[in-house]
């Protein structure tokens, strides 16, 4: 009897340790972050890592494969190819029915509300845009970041700052409550989609060093909402900058937006602050 009760329980642990040894299927979303964080850490060293996850993606969904083959390269030409335009806008660009949108990125304000003075740079240029193209709308983005004044939002002030300089009211649209470039790009798609659904160009206005983060936040966004919720196609298809003094690497900002957009928070938090590792290639 002893033996067979032994024999029993040899089997019963066998069967339960069965396929303990495979590995854990990745899926989607870890093959994304993957993607996302090599790029961002090797730029183009990583080309060939990057090319195998595409095709792992791929091979589990086609439409999602083909979705990030697509912003990857984006990635890439914002990068390493995007000639920055500064001060106006190239002259043929559509704007004849009201589909082009002149989105006007906004910077931290000063402690007691008041506009820095690269977002004044910033508007200056908002408005020689609003000027080229009078159809056009413009979006005003940026939250409450003003540590001594909360009634006051970037969006709000400059709204008023293109108003006050000869911009209709009409044309102005308020995206107030994003404090990242990423949620400059998500509430201003929500807005722009659900109220002004006849916008389906956007240009990005910003500093010269912000101009790529910017267009591959938003592009990103665009992409996502029309191959995941089937909605109409929307493109940034142009961009105009202030020229500053002050330069940055942004491949980690970059990448940590990517990363908010992936809502992985805590590994984007950690490429904004520069304390991430690098996985191995």
């Amino acid at each position: 009897m002893k033996k067979i009760v032994a024999l029993l329980l040899s089997a019963a642990m066998l069967i339960g340790t069965a396929g303990c040894g495979k590995p854990k299927e990745r899926g989607e979303k870890e093959i994304i972050r993957d993607i996302v964080t090599y790029y961002g850490s090797y730029r183009g060293q990583s080309r060939e890592k990057v090319e195998q996850l595409l095709t792992e993606l791929e091979q589990k969904d086609s439409r999602q494969g083909q979705l990030w083959k697509g912003i990857m390269d984006y990635w890439a030409y914002v990068d390493d190819e995007m000639e920055i335009n500064t001060d106006t806008l190239p002259d043929d660009l559509s704007d004849a029915s009201g589909d082009l949108a002149i989105v006007v990125l906004g910077y931290e304000l000063n402690p007691d509300g008041t506009m820095k003075n690269e977002l004044l740079q910033r508007l200056d240029v908002g408005l020689k845009c609003a000027l080229q193209y009078e159809n056009a709308y413009v979006v005003c983005t940026g939250g409450g970041t003003a540590s001594g004044n909360k009634k006051v939002t970037e969006a709000g002030l400059m709204a008023e700052w293109l108003k006050d300089h000869g911009v209709k009211e009409n044309r102005l649209i308020v995206e107030n409550q994003s404090f990242t470039t990423a949620q400059n790009a998500l509430y201003s798609y929500a807005l722009l989609s659900k109220q002004y659904p006849q916008v389906r160009s956007v240009v990005i206005v910003s500093s010269d060093y912000h101009i790529p983060w910017g267009s591959l936040m938003f592009e990103t966004v665009f992409r996502q909402a029309a191959s995941e919720d089937n909605a109409p196609e929307l493109h940034v298809v142009s961009h105009s900058a202030c020229v500053v003094e002050n330069q940055y690497d942004m491949l980690p900002y970059e990448t940590g937006g990517m990363l908010e957009l992936l809502q992985e928070g805590k590994l984007a938090n950690r490429y904004y602050s520069h304390t991430y590792s690098k996985p191995k290639l």
